[in-house]
């Protein structure tokens, strides 16, 4: 294993203090020790910030940016603007990692070269079950490469729900690579669907990408993170990271194919929207008022009435399809007891639907 190669490591701290011990403690403690770890304080209210001058002067591995609040991309973006790695890794400030991942995925790069993007599974962790499975790539092999047009199919699988590779964590970048093709996230995005967009250009400009058959992160499911509150800001945040998607997918070779599965991840987004934001319990509007507002952001969005009635449902489960009827009637008010049966769901620890 070659031991030289830097791995900037990436932790977006906004609202975190909570978690943020884990987190870090996870990635001061790899087992592979030549790393730069890069905290950016999003502008955070509570005690994150000091949290992380507290590491910072304990580890001299770890640099802190402190910022303006500006949204999930911006502090990303920070972090990728000041690294020095050779690779370059995202942690999200309420998850955590096992602390050999870095060692593992270095050991798997040094047996293939010049790899661009080198890939993992992730663990749903709600309350006290650790969950497997939502999203995962369906690859059983302990490794496997992709090379030119399969990591243009990988870039396609991007938009498929369930193929756990739309994130911008569970991956390892090559710096060079991503310099050169500017895979950084896009600045006019905040959050919502940014890490789809950002996985999406990177495997479709990736040459090699190499899928490590492992479960190295951990994804908590926080109730109170950024994009679980029910904030209608988030749907705008959504309806921009489409558009761009839409803009990349322009520029791609064979777009079609692209665009029959945008279609599908679309509908995935406008079920989410209704189940997490506009028909969620929590939400005090009246039914009458959730309606109303529901039904405009499919009226106002070219792609989002585009893609309801020309999603293929193939792949879809049964709720989801039952739910895409509804809103294909514009029987919105029974999107009010799908979500009521999505939150029993959800206390009952059945997460993984």
């Amino acid at each position: 294993m070659d031991t030289q190669n830097l791995i900037s490591i990436i932790v977006p701290c906004y609202k975190v203090e909570s978690y943020l011990h884990k987190c870090v403690g996870s990635i001061i403690s790899q087992t592979y020790s030549n790393i730069e770890i890069i905290l950016v304080d999003d502008g955070s209210p509570d005690g994150s910030g000091d949290i992380c001058d507290e590491y910072a002067r304990k580890d001299t591995r770890i640099k802190v940016v402190h910022k303006q609040n500006g949204g999930l991309v911006s502090a990303r973006n920070a972090g990728y603007d000041i690294a020095t790695g050779d690779w370059i890794m995202y942690v999200d400030g309420d998850d955590w990692i096992n602390t050999d991942t870095c060692e593992r995925m270095m050991e798997a790069v040094s047996k293939y070269s010049d790899v661009d993007i080198v890939f993992w599974k992730c663990v749903v962790e709600l309350g006290d079950k650790s969950i497997k499975g939502k999203w995962e790539w369906p690859c059983q092999e302990t490794m496997k490469l992709y090379e030119n047009e399969a990591c243009k199919e990988l870039a396609r699988n991007t938009l498929v729900y369930k193929s756990g590779i739309a994130t911008a964590y569970c991956k390892m970048i090559k710096a060079s690579f991503a310099k050169k093709f500017e895979i950084r996230h896009d600045d006019r995005l905040k959050q919502g669907a940014e890490g789809l967009e950002f996985s999406l250009r990177a495997f479709y400009y990736a040459k090699k990408a190499l899928f490590v058959n492992l479960y190295s992160y951990h994804y908590l499911f926080n109730p109170n993170s950024i994009s679980k509150k029910i904030d209608e800001k988030n749907t705008q945040y959504l309806i921009d990271c489409f558009n761009v998607i839409q803009e990349d997918i322009d520029k791609f070779d064979n777009k079609q194919v692209f665009i029959k599965a945008l279609y599908q991840r679309v509908v995935y987004v406008l079920i989410a929207i209704a189940m997490s934001t506009y028909f969620h319990p929590a939400n005090k509007d009246s039914l009458f008022s959730k309606i109303k507002k529901y039904s405009d952001v499919i009226k106002n969005n070219a792609l989002f009435r585009t893609s309801i009635y020309k999603c293929s449902t193939e792949g879809m489960d049964k709720q989801r399809k039952i739910t895409l009827l509804f809103i294909r009637l514009k029987m919105y008010f029974m999107l009010h007891f799908v979500s009521i049966a999505k939150q029993i769901m959800l206390k009952r620890g059945k997460y993984n639907y």
